[in-house]
């Protein structure tokens, strides 16, 4: 982790920061070789050039945004928004990550060529 990361995440409120952890821990373990960075005021995860996963608190929330998430199959209508291409989860409580299953976005989202 770099400082600019754990700056961000440390200057977070204990339930925001926990839920950024958990969700970094996530994207990290499902896609292997991605690089982290700060940008956007979110963490975003990368291949190669691309950001295909960003986690961004807000004030009540904390948003998992995918940058193609109109090409995400999402049977069960967890993905917000009406962009051409981006969608995001809105998560306010950690058990919103595997209720949501938030794991599913971030592997398809990983996996679009």
């Amino acid at each position: 982790m770099t400082a600019e990361i754990s700056e961000f995440i440390l200057g977070l409120d204990d339930e925001k920061r926990n839920i950024v952890s958990l969700l970094r821990e996530l994207s990290s373990g499902l896609s292997r070789g991605a690089r982290e960075d700060i940008k956007w005021n979110a963490l975003c995860l990368f291949k190669g050039e691309r950001a295909f996963v960003g986690i961004m608190p807000y004030e009540k929330y904390v948003s998992v945004i995918f940058d193609r998430g109109s090409e995400l199959s999402d049977p069960d209508e967890i993905l917000e928004g009406k962009g051409k291409q981006m969608r995001h989860i809105k998560i306010h409580k950690a058990s919103d990550i595997e209720e949501k299953n938030v794991a599913h976005f971030i592997e398809e989202s990983y996996s679009l060529k």
